[in-house]
C-alpha cells in the first residue's frame, strides 16, 4: 500500500478567473486570496495533499498567477530536487494547442505529457479554491476496495442550494448512476428529500482510464471540456465510478458571501478546522512581522495576525491579517481586513472585506448606508461590502 501511495500524482486546478470573487481577484488568482488571517485558500488543498503523504503536486495555473507563484515560492519550496518530490506550476504551454486552458478537463489534457512522463498509477485532481480537511488516503483506500476506475468525493447539501454544483445520484453500493452539472431541479437523496449529493470537485482516476477519457473528450468539438459537464457523465456510462461520501466541513469559496461566511466560521470557539492541530498542520508562508502591539481598546472574538498595531477602538467578530493598523476610536465589526491596511481614527466598518494596503480615512463609515456605499464599493447579494486593493478616498 505504501508503494502505491508513492505512485500518486496530485494535480490542483488553479486557473479559474474567479469573477464572482471580484474585486478580491482583480489582481490575483482565486486560490491565492488570503484566508483566516494567515493563510491563502490554496494552502488547504496543498496541506491536505502533504499530510496525506502525497508529494508530487502539479498546480495548473493560468490567470493572474503571479501572487500564487510568489506564495508557492516563499512558503512551499520544501522539496529538494534530488528527492523526486515536488510542487511545480504548469501554465498553459501550447504543447497540444495554441489556446489557454478551456475547461477543467482541458487543463489536465494539455498536460498529458507530464502525466506520461510521471506514469503514476492514479491521479488525484483537486480544486484550489476549497476549504476543508481531508485525508485522501481514505479516498484511495475506498477506490481500491471498490475496484473503482474513478472516485468522486461527494458532500451532502440542502436541496435548494444543490443547483450550484454537480449533483450525483448513486445506487446502494455508492456507484454513480447519474451526474448532472448544475441542474435546475436537483435530484434529492433517497434517504432525505431535503438534501442532495453534490460533487466536491475532487477526483481520483486510474491513469489509463483518465487518459482515454481526456483524449475522447478532446476530439469532441461540441464539448466544453469540463469534468462535471462532459467527462464524468460520459465516463459513468461504461466505467466503474463511485462516490466517496465526505460529510465533514467543506466550503467552496465561489462568491463574496461564501468567502465572508467561511472566514467568520473560524471565529468560533470550536472552529470547523483546528488550525493549530499539530497532527494536521496547515502550512503557509509567514511574513516577517514582529508580534502584534495593543495599546488599548476592546477586542472580542477576533483573529489578529502578527505585526498588527492597535491603538484603541473596538474590534468585534473580525479577522485582521498581518500588519494592519487600527487607530483610536475606530470601530470594526463582522469584517475581514487584509495585510497592510490602515483604519484611521474614528472610522467605522461593518460587514466589510478590505483588501491589502487600503487607507480608511478618519471618521469614514462603511457598512451602514447602502446608497452611500454603492457610490464607492461593490455590495454582494448578502450585503457584504468589498473594498479593492490599494483603495484611497479621492
Amino acid at each position: 500500500m505504501e508503494t502505491f501511495y508513492k505512485r500518486v500524482l496530485v494535480m490542483i486546478l488553479c486557473g479559474g478567473k474567479g469573477e464572482r470573487l471580484y474585486p478580491l481577484t482583480r489582481d490575483r488568482a482565486k486560490p491565492s486570496v488570503p484566508f483566516a488571517g494567515s493563510y491563502r485558500i490554496i494552502d488547504f488543498s496543498l496541506s491536505n495533499s502533504l499530510n496525506s503523504g502525497f508529494r508530487k503536486i502539479a498546480l495548473l495555473t493560468q490567470y493572474k498567477s503571479l501572487s500564487l507563484e510568489r506564495h508557492i515560492l516563499q512558503g512551499w519550496s520544501i522539496f529538494h530536487p534530488e528527492s523526486n518530490e515536488y510542487i511545480i506550476s504548469l501554465p498553459a504551454q501550447g504543447r497540444l494547442s495554441e489556446h489557454w486552458y478551456e475547461g477543467t478537463a482541458d487543463a489536465v489534457f494539455q498536460n498529458i505529457y507530464t502525466i506520461q512522463q510521471e506514469n503514476p498509477d492514479v491521479i488525484l485532481i483537486l480544486s484550489g479554491d476549497h476549504v476543508y480537511r481531508a485525508d485522501y488516503r481514505q479516498v484511495l483506500k475506498f477506490h481500491l476496495e471498490k475496484n473503482a476506475e474513478a472516485v468522486v468525493m461527494a458532500h451532502t447539501c440542502p436541496l435548494e442550494e444543490a443547483s450550484r454544483f454537480g449533483v450525483i445520484t448513486v445506487d446502494d453500493d455508492f456507484r454513480i448512476i447519474n451526474f448532472a452539472e448544475k441542474p435546475k431541479k436537483p435530484t434529492p437523496l433517497p434517504w432525505s428529500s431535503e438534501q442532495a449529493l453534490i460533487s466536491m470537485g475532487v477526483y481520483i482516476f486510474n491513469t489509463s482510464v483518465l487518459v482515454k477519457a481526456l483524449i475522447k473528450d478532446a476530439r469532441n468539438s461540441k464539448s466544453s471540456h469540463d469534468f462535471g459537464k462532459d467527462v464524468l457523465p460520459e465516463l459513468i456510462k461504461q466505467n466503474r465510478v463511485y462516490a466517496f461520501i465526505y460529510d465533514d466541513y467543506w466550503q467552496d469559496i465561489g462568491t463574496i458571501d461564501a468567502y465572508w461566511k467561511a472566514n467568520l466560521d473560524f471565529l468560533s470557539a470550536n472552529p470547523p478546522i483546528k488550525l493549530n492541530d499539530p497532527t494536521w498542520p496547515i502550512r503557509t508562508y509567514k511574513p516577517q512581522y514582529p508580534s502584534s502591539y495593543f495599546i488599548g481598546g476592546v477586542i472580542q472574538n477576533c483573529i489578529i495576525g502578527s505585526g498588527c498595531q492597535i491603538y484603541g477602538g473596538r474590534i468585534k467578530n473580525s479577522i485582521l491579517s498581518p500588519g494592519v493598523v487600527v487607530e483610536a476610536e475606530a470601530e470594526i465589526e463582522d469584517s475581514i481586513i487584509f495585510e497592510g491596511t490602515v483604519v484611521k481614527k474614528g472610522a467605522r466598518i461593518k460587514r466589510t472585506i478590505i483588501d491589502k494596503n487600503v487607507i480608511i480615512p478618519e471618521k469614514f463609515a462603511v457598512g451602514f448606508d447602502q446608497a452611500k456605499d454603492l457610490a464607492y464599493f461593490k455590495i454582494s447579494p448578502g450585503g457584504i461590502r468589498t473594498i479593492p486593493k490599494g483603495w484611497r478616498l479621492e
